[in-house]
């Protein structure tokens, strides 16, 4: 089962817009919704049939192909004023004056001085000012109200996109500016390969609400790594302390008489030193004791392997082959621990594969290596685990390390181990890094 993807975690700059819109859109609305009590009125309804009747006017007014200004009555203001016989209004661009209503009929004018108290109101036309000036209006509070909202709204409603659109790119780059030190301290903690000790995160910079997390997390690899230590220096203390019994062991067992139980006791004897052996390995890893500075041929290793186990495998009843398509194949690497990879992978397929096994060792022309077997193989289930420390897939001795340290001797070299089914068996195939620390010659060279 995989976690959760990226696009359904949370993201804090989407939840920063989100929070912020949604602020600007609560004043909004509250600003809207008080206006009725900041403005100055003499009834609710008298200030709620003017916004009814502003918009009416100002898509009515508009300009002919001259510029001029001039009324062009919408059905609506249409039947508004035939519902309304005492409305009328005035309205100029301080050029051209309109008249309308009952207006005709009224002389509101005297020279310059206003000589009624109607409100005045201005919009705009055409990058110009419209005077406005009307009286007379009466409705019904509901049409005001609703006409009152639908301006308000749709005037708020634009200002809101506007709004969002440069708050999402304002906190965008603000979040990705802010947490630009997380995203170092989170490299930082991706960087060390396995086995490698993680650095303390870098504190600099990492705002106040994140540093604590960053603090915890310092002090928690710093508790890891201190107890990885205490594991390692107690593996390496039991495996050098069970060498010098072992060894006693060893030679008093000699002056045993022959018999089966003597031949059972060497077998254990072997593999406690097999034991005390591959401890000493894996903590030689963890030290990081890998000599990657000198050259090995690859080629030429895996036949002194071959060479070497041959006997015992024809001693087991099994045959050991060896091929390859390279004459050469160089790396820069451990030969101490690159044998031990082979020694390793031969003497598991002798140890659990079964009786009369047919085992192949070949170097490919990719330059990748491959163990392959005609054992019994290993459980699909198993698979999974056979790299793991303490895991046995089989039958035969052991203690379950060497494909552990197969593994880690590999990726020290920046190689990786592949199990594969033989179909009879098993295949382990070896991949080595890149030609940048891999030298193939060809037949040719």
């Amino acid at each position: 089962m995989t976690g959760p993807g990226k696009a359904s975690r949370p993201s804090l700059a989407r939840r920063m817009i989100q929070g912020l819109v949604a602020f600007v859109a609560l004043v909004g609305l509250l600003v809207i919704l008080t206006e009725p009590l900041r403005e100055d009125r003499e009834s609710f309804a008298e200030w709620f049939a003017r916004e009814e009747v502003k918009p009416l006017l100002a898509e009515s007014l508009v300009r002919d192909a001259t510029g001029r200004l001039v009324l062009a009555p919408s059905p609506d203001l249409a039947a508004y004023m035939a519902g309304n016989p005492d409305f009328w209004f005035f309205a100029t661009d301080g050029v051209t004056t309109i008249e309308g209503g009952a207006a005709r009929s009224m002389n509101l004018f005297d020279g310059d001085q206003v000589n009624a108290h109607a409100p005045a109101f201005h919009f705009g036309i055409r990058h110009s000012r419209i005077a406005l000036m009307f009286g007379g209006h009466r409705g019904d509070i509901g049409d005001g109200v609703r006409a009152w909202l639908a301006d308000r709204l749709q005037r708020w409603l634009a200002a809101l996109i506007v709004v969002t659109a440069c708050t999402t790119l304002v906190i965008a780059r603000l979040v990705h500016f802010l947490l630009r030190p997380v995203q170092r301290a989170a490299q930082a903690a991706a960087a060390p390969a396995p086995g490698q000790r993680v650095p303390a995160l870098p504190e600099a910079g990492v705002p106040v609400e994140i540093l604590p997390l960053v603090t915890a997390t310092n002090a928690a690899f710093a508790r890891l790594d201190e107890e990885h230590e205490r594991q390692r220096r107690f593996i390496a203390n039991a495996a050098h302390e069970l060498r010098t019994p072992i060894a006693i062991l060893g030679v008093r067992l000699d002056e045993l008489p022959e018999g089966p139980a003597k031949l059972a006791l060497r077998h254990d004897v072997k593999r406690l030193t097999m034991l005390a052996d591959q401890l000493l390995d894996v903590e030689r890893l963890q030290r990081g004791g890998i000599d990657g500075s000198r050259r090995v041929d690859v080629v030429a290793l895996a036949r002194e392997v071959v060479a070497e186990m041959g006997p015992l495998a024809i001693g087991l009843g099994s045959t050991l082959s060896f091929d390859t398509a390279l004459p050469r194949l160089e790396l820069r690497g451990d030969e101490h621990a690159l044998r031990g990879v082979f020694l390793n992978l031969v003497s598991n397929a002798l140890t659990h594969g079964g009786a009369n096994i047919a085992i192949d060792m070949r170097v490919r022309a990719d330059g990748s290596v491959e163990v392959a077997d005609t054992g019994v193989g290993i459980v699909p289930e198993a698979r999974g685990r056979v790299f793991d420390a303490f895991q046995r897939s089989g039958g035969g001795g052991g203690a379950g390390l060497g494909l552990y340290i197969v593994r880690e001797v590999l990726r020290a070299h920046g190689a990786s181990i592949d199990l594969r089914d033989g179909h009879p068996g098993a295949v382990f195939l070896i991949r080595f890094p890149p030609s940048g620390t891999l030298s193939v010659v060809d037949a040719g060279a």
